[in-house]
Parts: structure tokens; C-alpha cells; sequence
């Protein structure tokens, strides 16, 4: 229950990240936190008016942390504390991580991610690109990370998802998802990808919401490809964040007379790696564009585990019961210490769908 604590305490007003985090921890435990007495609340170094918000939510919400817990069991919700062991490493690195957030699909720790995100009003040229680039990254291993926006996000997931894996991430929260986004939200979910967000269920979007947003996409990724933007999209915001955060940041080139290229034309005049292809990302990181078979040769596997690793998908999920049904000729305590292995190799993960290959 720990971690309902945590969304529980996170959902106060004025709280934000920084003060979330250092409750928890002045308590020594989110649950602590959560029923501290006014006078200690106050010895906690929160500033007055938090304090009296996060009084104020607790006699109003008593029982939040259970009713939490009770919407992600019926809704077959996952929710990921920073302080929960699979909570993603290189997320945990920016200076505001999320002290929760509420997903669907395959949660996987260690990816190699990269963001693709760019306007919403995109040109036939921008879409054509965006797929293309996605499609390919995703074909190499990567993990393709966008905003679940219309426009350039969408074509990155929709495009990611015929190769590989995505991650979208909302601005909003997972109770709040619009009718024409929940299909593809629904099989990014259902095919071994991720839907993610920080906000409580509840939350519904505002102009306040998407920067946030921008934040957890630079942060879950090792770089952000601009595809198209204008001098103030969005897009540029995450593009900000991934240089604040030592992330690698490219832009797609675009004419000088289009207005959605003048953002990345410019990210480009200021430094951000030009890219043409997906091509120039692989050569950036000196990959080639068969990067997840070479990285599979170089694993050293006994004939046990490679028949195990061959059975489990990429961008797609096998339950544990399935393999068993596969391997008739294997003792069922030998397969799961084989997936421990391939697991510890790095080679595959556990969500809540079953077993994927990173």
C-alpha cells in the first residue's frame, strides 16, 4: 500500500514534486507522511499554506490511498513509486522526477529510448518523415517516446508500433482519455508498449499539464527528435529539457519558407544534431541499423536459453504459461530460472502482459 500512500500525498496541491519527495522522506515512509500530526507536518520544513492544502485534502480524502489502490485493481491500472525498484532509472535522474505514475501495458526499467516529437498541425512532409524515422528506430531496438498528440506523435506511435515498442506519455490523467485517442492508446497498451502519466486519474488537460508532460518525455529518453516545430511549439519545450538534462537532441530540417520548420531550423543553427534519416541517429550512437541482432550475438546463450529467447516476441507479450505450453521438453523450474537469466542479460522483461524482449 505504500505506494497509494505516495499518489495520495502527490495529488495535494502545493505539494509538487520537490515537497513530495522530501515529506516522504523527512517521515522516513509515504504512509507515515500521510497520517503525521499538524505539529510535526509543520516540523517537516513545509512552508504554512502547504501544509494547511495538504490538511485540507486529507480531511476531504481520508480515504484516498485506498481508493487509489481500488481503481488500479479494477481498472487494471499500474501504478510505479520512485521509490519502487522497477521505477525507471534514467527518469530518476532529472532534477523533478514523478513521485508516481499510473500506466498501462509493459513497464520496462531498462530501455533504450528515443523521443520523437514535433507539431500537431503537421505537414504531409513532416508525417512522412516522422514515419519513416519511427518505423526504422523502432526496427533497430529503440523505444520510441512521444506525447500521444495529434499530429507528429501520433504518426511516431502508430509507426513505432508496426516494428517495435512506444511509450506515450499524457498529459492528462488515465481516467481522462479522449475517445479518439483511446484505440491507439489501447494497442500501444496491448502490444507491449506503455501509456503513462503522472496525474492523478482524474486530472483533465490544460495549458499547464503539456510542459509537464515534456518533462517525463526527455527524462525517459537518451534523445529527442524535433520533426516539426514552430518558433513556439511545444516540442521545443521538450527539446529544452533534453539539453537540461545532458540528453542528445536532433532536429529534422525543413524549408526555409515553412513555418513548422522554423523551430527546427533553428534548433539546428543552435547545435542540435541534423537528421535526414533514422540513419544519422544510428551512426550518431554507432549503431547499424541490425543494432538488436549484433547485441544479441555479442550475449553469450546456451541452446536453453536461446530457445527460450526465441519464443519470447519483440513489441508483443508471452505469459509465462504460454512458454511452458512451448516447451514441453524443459522442466518448468529450469524456464524460469532461464528467464531470470535472459532477464539479468537484459535480453527480456516482465510487465503486466508477460514477457517482452527489450
Amino acid at each position: 500500500m505504500e505506494k497509494y500512500y505516495v499518489a495520495a500525498i502527490n495529488a495535494v496541491n502545493l505539494l509538487g514534486v520537490q515537497r513530495t519527495r522530501r515529506l516522504i522522506e523527512f517521515f522516513k515512509g509515504a504512509e507515515k507522511a500521510w497520517r503525521a500530526e499538524p505539529a510535526l507536518l509543520e516540523k517537516s520544513g513545509l512552508p504554512p499554506d502547504a501544509v494547511e492544502s495538504f490538511l485540507d485534502f486529507r480531511q476531504k480524502n481520508p480515504d484516498a490511498p485506498k481508493i487509489l489502490a481500488e481503481f488500479c485493481a479494477n481498472k487494471k491500472v499500474g501504478l510505479c513509486s520512485i521509490f519502487d525498484e522497477d521505477y525507471p532509472p534514467l527518469l530518476r535522474e532529472i532534477d523533478t522526477p514523478p513521485p508516481v505514475f499510473y500506466y498501462k501495458g509493459t513497464l520496462q526499467t531498462v530501455a533504450e529510448r528515443i523521443a520523437i516529437v514535433g507539431t500537431r498541425h503537421s505537414t504531409n512532409y513532416g508525417e512522412r518523415v516522422t514515419k519513416k524515422i519511427s518505423a526504422e528506430l523502432a526496427e533497430a531496438g529503440f523505444t520510441i517516446v512521444s506525447g500521444a498528440a495529434f499530429g507528429i506523435d501520433t504518426y511516431a506511435h502508430r509507426s513505432a508500433l508496426e516494428f517495435g515498442r512506444t511509450v506515450a506519455v499524457l498529459g492528462h490523467g488515465i481516467s481522462r482519455i479522449p475517445g479518439e485517442k483511446r484505440k491507439l492508446l489501447d494497442e500501444i497498451a496491448e502490444r507491449g508498449g506503455l501509456v503513462m502519466t503522472e496525474f492523478s486519474p482524474n486530472t483533465g488537460a490544460n495549458s499547464g499539464t503539456f510542459p509537464t508532460r515534456n518533462r517525463i518525455i526527455a527524462g525517459l529518453s537518451y534523445g529527442v527528435i524535433v520533426v516539426e516545430a514552430g518558433t513556439k511549439s511545444g516540442a521545443l519545450i521538450t527539446s529544452t529539457y533534453a539539453g537540461e538534462y545532458g540528453r542528445d537532441v536532433f532536429a529534422v530540417p525543413g524549408g526555409v519558407f515553412s513555418e513548422k520548420s522554423d523551430g527546427c531550423n533553428a534548433l539546428i543553427r543552435d547545435g542540435a544534431i541534423l537528421v535526414r534519416s533514422a540513419q544519422d541517429v544510428l551512426e550518431f550512437y554507432n549503431l547499424t541499423e541490425n543494432k538488436k541482432s549484433a547485441e544479441i550475438t555479442a550475449v553469450e546463450l546456451t541452446e536453453a536459453e536461446k530457445k527460450i529467447f526465441d519464443l519470447i516476441p519483440a513489441g508483443d507479450c508471452i505469459t509465462l504459461d504460454e512458454i511452458l505450453e512451448e516447451t514441453d521438453e524443459i522442466a518448468p523450474d529450469e524456464i524460469q530460472q532461464l528467464i531470470v537469466n535472459l532477464e539479468l542479460k537484459n535480453l527480456i522483461a516482465e510487465g503486466a502482459g508477460g514477457y517482452t524482449k527489450t
